[in-house]
């Protein structure tokens, strides 16, 4: 044998002459092999005035006095490029990427080891690079507390910067919250990573909430809440006033049925318009029937106000309206010398009309 097994270093043949020249070779490759550092893996051709003991790793497709030497340590030396060929498992320190190199399966990558107190990337089962230096492949991650308690924290350099958390679908973004162009709370969503919806924006310098498409959605079934202090609901809608004479609707017909509610949380505003075009033949007490909800039944009866009464028989005071509890009906009444009574079918005509808006609570 020659020379090492690992590092190729000549051995002094018995009884060599001049021994000097094979220790000065050892003495060099030692030199350029012990902690290595490498100016740069990158470069294919050499550079043009190299200083003495500058080393590359060469890069593939080799020019010039480097070609056929891709992936070998190429040190200038004594006037004249020196090649030496890694093994598997060797290290270098590459000073232009502030990175350690390994050669693996014959290629060079990085490589990153425990210690220090900085690391020019990360990659965990993921590729990183210089502008994800942090890259990490896995099903999940776990960042745990190694006192009481784990802060994570996404620093920017000015409030004109963006420090945030972007979701992605196959690397195209999605959703998006942080601080995003200023110091403001931002929530934003997009259907294919280059619109963007602001949904959500939070002032830092007063906690207030805005919501910048001016929309909130609730679901279409309610889910109600017991918290005094919950909003649970919204919803719009039109509905269908109709009368009921003796409980009843045989007979009768209209000119006019308009309504149109507005329910927050439990409580409904319904405004109604009702012109009767034939009350029909029915007896009994009147009623308004087809409010959007069912009042609550808690025995207090909400009020309507009524903005016009008109074609009504033997009425000498208002036309009052109350809401009756657990029913999506309000109750028909006239008012005189501080007395009320029912309205029944005698004080209507055939063309008795009624403007009103009832306010209660809803079941």
């Amino acid at each position: 044998m020659s020379s090492t097994a690992r590092l190729l270093l000549p051995y002094i043949a018995p009884q060599q002459a001049q021994k000097q020249v094979t220790y000065n070779s050892a003495m060099a490759l030692l030199d350029q092999l012990v902690q290595p550092a490498v100016k740069s893996r990158t470069t294919a051709a050499p550079p043009g005035s190299p200083a003495e003991g500058d080393t590359y790793i060469v890069a593939s497709a080799s020019t010039g006095a480097w070609a056929g030497k891709d992936g070998k340590f190429a040190a200038w030396l004594s006037g004249a490029w020196s090649f030496i060929t890694p093994a598997d498992g060797w290290i270098a320190y590459v000073i232009d990427t502030a990175e350690l190199a390994i050669l693996q399966a014959g290629a060079w990558t990085s490589f990153v080891s425990n210690g220090g107190t900085s690391l020019a990337k990360l990659g965990i089962n993921e590729t990183a690079d210089l502008t994800n230096r942090l890259a990490i492949g896995s099903d999940a991650s776990l960042f745990s507390h190694a006192g009481t308690a784990h802060r994570m924290k996404i620093n920017k350099a000015s409030a004109a910067d963006t420090a945030s958390l972007l979701f992605q679908d196959n690397l195209s973004g999605r959703a998006e919250l942080g601080l995003t162009g200023d110091d403001a709370f931002h929530v934003k969503i997009s259907p294919n990573g280059s619109s963007w919806y602001e949904a959500l924006n939070i002032a830092q310098s007063s906690g207030l909430v805005t919501l910048p498409i001016g929309q909130l959605a609730f679901p279409a079934t309610q889910n109600p809440s017991a918290g005094a202090n919950v909003l649970d609901d919204y919803e719009e809608g039109s509905w269908t006033p109709t009368i009921l004479i003796g409980g009843a609707s045989t007979g009768i017909s209209y000119a006019v049925q308009q309504g149109r509610y507005t329910k927050i949380g439990r409580m409904v505003v319904a405004t109604g318009n009702l012109q009767l075009s034939s009350k029909g033949s029915l007896t009994g007490a009147v009623q308004i029937a087809g409010l959007p909800f069912n009042s609550l039944n808690d025995g207090i009866y909400a009020a309507a106000a009524v903005g016009s009464a008109t074609g009504f028989s033997g009425v000498s005071g208002a036309v009052i309206l109350l809401v009756q509890p657990n029913a999506a009906r309000l109750n028909c009444y006239q008012s005189a010398s501080g007395a009320s009574g029912a309205l029944t079918n005698s004080n209507l005509t055939n063309t008795s009309s009624v403007y009103f808006t009832a306010c209660y609570d809803a079941v």
